[in-house]
């Protein structure tokens, strides 16, 4: 019966959500205006797109530049911000700089915009020269450039020349590979001799390139830096005979292109994953009209890399552009079970997580099996993962794990059992899922953890002579999200000027928390700070200060804005309270696991949800308590 009541009031909660926070809206309406078409990479991105849309139930209005050239996508774009239905725009820029004005002006009619392929400005959307897109989804592009130029060095003599085809300056893509080419070079031996610039012309590329090698037999190794030049450069090749002569590595991996791989023209093609790029703008953009905040400016998609050796593998294959649209695959349903077991329950934290699980999962029509752990105990929530596995029908799992070392061995179970496992809010091993201790689960979504509790006590710092004494209330050693929000807290004192009395370890109990502070301070009346590292110890400390009659003489700063821990604030008790966002993290753990079903093998590893920082003066504003949990 407990747990019929707690579903019923989660799905209450889903009609009921403050603006902007969760909110739902069938009739959303992305435009999606790629670099140019016809084009196998952004045809294959189209892909991605219309998947990401249908199962997200969205409309898609696509309007193709037939060149990739500013001044015919710039007229596109305003006609879509003139049209006024447009919710959000995903595009591929044809000029870093010259593309600026027109999606500036997007964003100033209210319409969020989101890269793919191609940046604006320096492409660092969080803190560099322009900031207002949302996210750039593409290529890591300088690794792809200097990828290709390496394998030309493992395979020529060191002083060898090569040369480098490109299209124009100023498309962000273009220029980092060619400067990750150049880079290469550099490290690696190579003369650069030449360096062309085709305005992305497949028969221009061709005629540049059959002129350089006639005019320079001496150079061995070529670089093409996108399709159509790649297209061009590999035609002049053949057409001169001297596939075997020369060194080709050519990136985007085009039919033709790939031809020219199974004909011995070139040594190796360099596939991005445009198809990736179109569904997570999508996806993204959507999560971001239904209020998450926490969309990573960057997402960098990777690469297959593609020789004669693996052309054939089908996980490698599956990389190949398409020239042909295709129809997506059919929504999802409820017959695809998503298995979601937070932390614990009954808890603020995770019952606002929960909003965000469910949000996603209506969005997507799919089914949530959630079952909760009644203490935050490995103990206790490694059965219901195993009974969970045993039912034979979870397609995939999103969890909080307990501990980081003990639930290792039942999510390994479930991965083996072939059920995805993402983890939110806290992490198993180091928490490196790309390369770290343990790397199975598909991602990490929650807060940086370090940084919130170095921001909590520099809080305390920045209130508190130098040398004052605070106090540390946390659960127990093992949890990965309190272990780093302590650590954080001991670096913010060690580098301000603090002195840490003491570190108490309260069992995740609010009861203990409050004996435990009580005892502290009244043994110990110069500790003049404290800091609680969750909601349960906040709650205790709060408690214990408002019974002592503390309020005011000791600085606090509590983590986790629960109800309770944001009346501490109102009430004086508290300086400040660290809000996570844990409603993203669900929501975005849905979203992940089903891109991965749909093939996308570019959600990051680690995405970071950060923080909603709430003292007296805002607390009141909309847009930071919306980040207040709800019970």
């Amino acid at each position: 019966m407990k747990r019929l009541v707690l579903l019923t009031a989660l799905l209450l909660l889903l009609t009921s959500l403050a603006p902007g926070a969760l909110a739902q809206d069938d009739g959303y309406t992305i435009a999606f205006v790629p670099g140019v078409n016809p084009d196998p990479f952004y045809i294959t991105m189209s892909t991605g797109v219309y998947q990401a849309a249908t199962d997200l139930g969205l409309n898609i209005i696509q309007q193709d530049p037939e060149r990739f050239d500013v001044t015919v996508s710039a007229p596109i774009i305003e006609a879509l911000i003139a049209r006024g239905d447009v919710d959000a725009l995903v595009t591929a820029p044809n000029d870093k700089e010259q593309s600026i004005p027109v999606l500036q002006s997007a964003h100033e009619a209210g319409i969020p915009v989101l890269t793919v392929d191609t940046f604006i400005g320096d492409g660092n959307y969080a803190d560099g020269e322009v900031t207002f897109p949302i996210s750039y989804i593409g290529s890591d592009n300088t690794q792809g450039g200097y990828i290709a130029c390496s394998a030309l060095a493992d395979a020529l003599p060191e002083g060898s020349k090569i040369y480098v085809t490109n299209t124009r300056p100023g498309i962000s893509t273009t220029d980092q590979r060619e400067q990750g080419c150049l880079m290469a070079a550099e490290d690696r031996g190579l003369v650069v001799a030449r360096v062309d610039y085709n305005e992305n012309s497949a028969d221009m590329a061709q005629q540049q390139t059959a002129a350089v090698l006639q005019a320079n037999p001496d150079i061995v190794g070529m670089f093409a830096t996108n399709l159509f030049g790649a297209v061009g450069a590999g035609n002049a090749i053949q057409n001169a005979g001297l596939q075997g002569a020369v060194e080709v590595a050519l990136f985007d991996a085009g039919e033709e292109n790939i031809q020219f791989l199974r004909d011995g023209v070139v040594s190796l093609v360099i596939a991005q994953k445009p198809a990736d790029m179109g569904y997570l703008g999508v996806a993204l953009a959507t999560a971001y009209l239904d209020g998450v905040g926490s969309i990573p400016a960057r997402i960098g998609t990777g690469y297959a890399v593609i020789t004669i050796d693996n052309v054939d593998d089908p996980d490698v294959a599956r990389f190949i552009y398409t020239s042909n649209t295709t129809d997506p695959a059919p929504a999802l349903d409820d017959s695809y079970n998503l298995a979601f077991v937070p932390g614990v329950n009954p808890d603020p934290f995770y019952i606002t997580m929960s909003r965000g699980v469910y949000a996603a999962a209506e969005r997507l029509g799919i089914n949530v099996i959630q079952q909760d752990p009644e203490r935050f105990d490995v103990t206790v929530s490694a059965p219901i993962i195993e009974a969970l596995i045993a039912r034979g029908d979870i397609a995939s799992l999103v969890t909080a794990p307990n501990d980081k070392e003990q639930s290792i061995p039942v999510l390994q179970s479930a991965h083996e059992a072939g059920i995805p496992v993402l983890t939110v809010d806290t992490f198993i091993g180091d928490g490196n899922y790309a390369d770290g201790e343990v790397t199975f689960p598909m991602t990490y979504i929650g807060s940086d953890n370090t940084q919130g509790g170095y921001i909590a006590c520099s809080a305390l710092a920045d209130a508190l002579p130098e040398g004052s004494k605070i106090y540390v209330t946390n659960t127990r050693p093992g949890i990965s999200t309190t272990d780093q929000r302590e650590q954080g807290c001991l670096m913010a004192a060690e580098d301000q000027g603090l002195v840490v009395a003491r570190v108490d370890y309260n069992e995740n109990s609010a009861d203990m928390a409050q004996q435990q502070t009580a005892a502290v301070l009244q043994a110990n009346p110069d500790i003049v700070g404290m800091f609680a590292t969750n909601l349960f110890g906040a709650v205790g400390a709060g408690n214990a200060i408002q019974n002592a009659g503390l309020q005011g003489a000791v600085e606090v700063a509590l983590f986790d804005a629960g109800e309770e821990n944001i009346q501490f604030l109102r009430d004086g008790i508290v300086s400040l309270v660290i809000a996570q966002k844990p409603a993203d993290m669900g929501y975005l753990g849905v979203i992940a696991q089903v891109a991965n079903l749909r093939g996308v093998t570019s959600m990051p590893a680690r995405v970071p949800t950060g923080y909603a920082v709430i003292t007296i003066d805002n607390v009141d504003d909309p847009d930071v308590a919306r980040f207040i949990y709800t019970g």
